[in-house]
């Protein structure tokens, strides 16, 4: 009996000497073969340059990093907003500080890791259940920030620190004054925002 031999096709390789994809189907003929490609291009070795993992991770990271870096520093903003603006209830510093603001803005330099001082630190003794929902909408864009923004309707007490002129960059002494006023306040978007500074008082 004539036992008949199937002779394996053989594999389809690149300059490498690797194996780098096959044809659509090994029961068809070359130009059936052709034909199927050409209308499914996801078969074959173009299909795997064009789904090859690395590039495509390489080119959604191209796409998406921005985006993050973006959200990571709205969320740090919206963090430090909750940390150095907010004082609730307000503190008691000891004497050794002399005054509210100096040891008000010692804590602040040392969140901040620096040792600049600010000309004028806002911050707000109410709670952050009230301040948090401010930015629900925001009726402004600020382009000298690039942010939304938005005045309050109500008026909230605060501490103004101011530092004392003539002092150096370094030496920080302030003076503080406790008002309430309305807030114009930088948002972290347009709706259903957080807020992120205070630029100023109305």
């Amino acid at each position: 009996m004539n036992q008949r031999r199937h002779q394996r096709k053989p594999k389809n390789l690149g300059t490498s000497g690797k194996e780098v994809g096959t044809k659509c189907s090994d029961d068809i003929t070359e130009e059936e073969t052709r034909k199927q490609c050409k209308k499914n291009p996801y078969h074959g070795p173009a299909a795997f340059q064009r789904l090859s993992f690395p590039a495509a991770v390489r080119q959604l990271w191209l796409v998406l990093a921005p985006t993050w870096v973006e959200n990571i520093e709205l969320q740090v903003a919206i963090e430090n907003f909750r940390t150095l603006h907010i004082d609730y209830p307000r503190a008691n510093y000891a004497k050794g500080f002399r005054g509210y603001c100096n040891g008000l803005m010692a804590y602040v330099r040392g969140r901040q890791q620096t040792w600049h001082c600010p000309k004028v630190h806002y911050v707000l003794h109410a709670p952050w259940k009230a301040i948090g929902k401010l930015c629900k909408y925001s009726e402004s864009f600020c382009e000298n920030y690039n942010e939304y923004c938005t005045l309050t309707q109500d008026s909230f007490p605060l501490t103004i620190c101011k530092l004392n002129k003539g002092d150096t960059p370094t030496s920080c002494h302030y003076n503080g004054t406790l008002t309430n006023q309305r807030l114009y306040l930088l948002c972290s978007q347009q709706y259903d925002a957080e807020p992120m500074d205070i630029i100023g008082l109305y």
